[in-house]
């Protein structure tokens, strides 16, 4: 199933939209309208999707402004707009389709059946792939298609979004990351919370793992045994005075 959100400033095109895709797009679930760029700016960072339909023309905005205000720049979007002259922009943002209204079934069908392909287009045979859930004994299990691993918490360097997956990167010399099947979101509600924190929408660090931040750049250096060089991670700047009284509470 794959968590889609709708941001369209007019509320009856997105509720229009919404109906056609529990018609036609059965693997589609609308978990979010949202009726302006503002109120996505607020939502988007807190909730789990997949896939976004978004109006380029919004009221407060328009939707590449949107885009590039989000800190998460790693989003699947199928732009929606009145005009064609808007699909050069949408295809630099790397969209993956683009709707011209009136919002057409052929149309909706082959948009979603791209964004299909692009997420089936992880590998899923390759060892990395996974999932990532929480044991009762304090131990994180990482599955992938022919093996279980049951890691520490400490062993996890950092976790990095990557649209709907997260790479986790651990502290061993035997793979550079794990790719799983969980958004970063999920991943963040499983890791213990005192050693474990999000410095940006795109990463959580093991703050066991901090050499130094750099200021004021906002940079969290990383140190571990599989980086000839240093991790340097953006914080984010709503992120950055919260996260130095963490360090300094624990």
């Amino acid at each position: 199933m794959i968590n889609a959100v709708i941001i369209e400033d007019e509320p009856l095109l997105g509720k229009n939209l919404a109906m056609m895709l529990r018609e036609y797009c059965p693997d589609v679930k609308v978990v979010a309208l949202l009726d302006s760029g503002k109120m996505a700016l607020d939502i988007l960072p807190v909730i789990q999707y997949d896939l976004i339909f978004s109006d380029i023309q919004l009221g407060d905005m328009d939707a590449f402004c949107l885009f590039e205000r989000l800190e998460n720049t790693d989003q699947h979007i199928i732009f929606i707009t009145a005009h064609d002259k808007f699909a050069l922009n949408a295809f630099k943002l790397d969209a993956i389709d683009y709707l011209l209204k009136p919002i057409l079934p052929e149309d909706l069908i082959r948009a979603v059946n791209r964004a299909i392909e692009r997420f089936a287009g992880i590998d899923k045979s390759n060892p990395l792939y996974g999932a990532f859930t929480a044991q009762k004994s304090g131990k994180i299990l990482i599955k992938s298609n022919d093996e279980i691993h049951f890691l520490s918490p400490e062993k996890i360097i950092y976790c990095e979004a990557d649209g709907a997956y997260t790479k986790v990167y651990l502290d061993d010399n035997d793979s550079d990351y794990k790719l799983v099947t969980t958004h970063l979101k999920k991943i963040e509600e499983a890791l213990p919370k005192n050693m474990f924190y999000r410095i940006h929408d795109a990463h959580i660090v093991n703050c066991n793992f901090i050499d130094h931040i750099k200021y004021p750049k906002r940079i969290c250096v990383l140190n571990h045994i599989t980086d000839s060089e240093k991790t340097q991670l953006k914080i984010s700047e709503r992120r950055y005075q919260s996260f130095l009284e963490f360090l300094k509470n624990n």
